[in-house]
């Protein structure tokens, strides 16, 4: 009998080269798939997205808006828990998502959170007499909307 040199390494040759093509074909197919969980909407010139001016309009004089405005973020976590204790107490309010607007108009929203909170940290709450509350601090929260 002959020995055959070499007869066993066109089945792992053929085994490599169809992964290597199933793995082109995967990653070129989420080339084109974004991966942002949340759509922007469109961005006027002055930095107010489309459909949130009243937001906006609540953000630079929050006192005006007749309920409490709570300053907060998309990826705060101490945000979402005193937006749940609002939700919770069943008080009206209003979120102004700093991070969906872009200059000038974030500028000029900062600067109206800093007159509140000087270190412009987030959640802020600020009711319409103008008494403000930074953090999910939930006595001081509970005092300033009277729920004590």
């Amino acid at each position: 009998m002959e020995a055959v040199s070499g007869s066993g390494s066109w089945p792992v040759f053929v085994l490599c080269l169809v992964a290597v093509v199933c793995a082109l074909v995967f990653f070129s197919r989420r080339k084109g798939k974004r991966t942002s969980v949340r759509k922007s909407p469109a961005v006027q010139d002055s930095g107010i997205p489309v459909g949130l001016e009243d937001d906006y309009r609540c953000g630079v004089d929050p006192c005006s808006c007749g309920v409490p405005v709570m300053y907060t973020l998309h990826t705060c976590r101490h945000c979402v828990k005193l937006k749940d204790f609002l939700d919770q107490h069943g008080i009206e309010h209003r979120l102004i998502y700093v991070d969906d607007f872009s200059d000038p108009a974030r500028r000029q929203i900062m600067a109206t959170l800093r007159s509140h909170n000087p270190r412009g940290s987030f959640p802020t709450l600020v009711i319409p007499d103008g008494r403000s509350v930074v953090g999910f601090r939930e006595e001081a929260v509970r005092a300033l909307l009277g729920l004590n």
